[in-house]
């Protein structure tokens, strides 16, 4: 049986199909030479391995995959170690705000304790990080979270912090039950997209409380929410409901 082969199944049954395995390989590849030689594979096994749309693997193609997939996962590491580098290595994703606010803490504090480890940092939302998770793109992700991990991803939480609705000093509102009482909010909503966790936890509290109250202005960070509302001291919270950040 061809290792290299073997090899290329390996980066299409982690990746979820030929193009997007052929995307992210660690070397370069055309699709056509790869499902030219993943169709020898099968040849010499005498079946299928994988569904091609949608992809899925047959239960030929998982077993063979469970087998080679402990090799494969761990070759660079072993050949870290062989050239004498640290297999000290933490590949970690976070939102933005964690990056920014307390990662920089961490990281000193840690540094004195482990000056080999190897750090790998990206920033990204709960969706991405579960993502880059499954697709062994990560080893640790911290971010808000909503709703339960999906299958093979443990998580905990770690810290739960107050979403605050904020208004402008000079606005009309003083309290959250001025607001609950509006029949239509006259404040424009700044927002961080519909997608993200936080936006997603906010109007769910809205909804519980009978209001639709639509994305007015976008942006992409929670600084710029701040620097729009023009917002600069804890007094001016309205209301709040709960997150649960946690650790995928």
């Amino acid at each position: 049986m061809n290792i290299h082969y073997l090899e290329l199944f390996y980066h299409v049954a982690k990746n979820g199909g030929i193009s997007p395995a052929v995307r992210k390989m660690p070397y370069g590849i055309q699709q056509p030479a790869v499902s030219a030689q993943i169709l020898r594979l099968e040849e010499d096994l005498n079946t299928v391995l994988f569904q091609r749309r949608p992809f899925r693997l047959t239960t030929a193609g998982r077993q063979l995959f469970d087998f080679i997939a402990p090799f494969f996962a761990q070759l660079d590491e072993v050949a870290a170690q062989i050239r004498g580098a640290t297999s000290q290595r933490l590949r970690l994703a976070a939102s933005g705000p964690i990056l920014r606010n307390h990662f920089p803490s961490i990281l000193a504090a840690h540094r004195r304790k482990y000056p080999a480890l190897r750090l790998a940092l990206r920033e990204t939302n709960q969706l991405e990080a579960e993502t880059l998770l499954q697709q062994d793109e990560i080893d640790l992700a911290i971010t808000e979270f909503e709703g339960k991990s999906p299958p093979g991803i443990k998580s905990c939480v770690i810290l739960e912090l107050p979403l605050a609705l904020m208004v402008p000093k000079n606005s009309t509102l003083r309290t959250a039950e001025q607001f609950l009482c509006e029949d239509r909010p006259r404040e424009v909503l700044i927002s961080l997209p519909a997608t993200e966790a936080m936006t997603r936890l906010f109007q769910k509290g809205f909804s519980r409380r009978g209001l639709d109250f639509a994305i007015g202005v976008e942006v992409s960070s929670i600084e710029s929410m701040k620097t729009m509302s023009r917002v600069g001291s804890a007094s001016d919270c309205l209301s709040r409901t709960r997150a649960r950040p946690e650790i995928p």
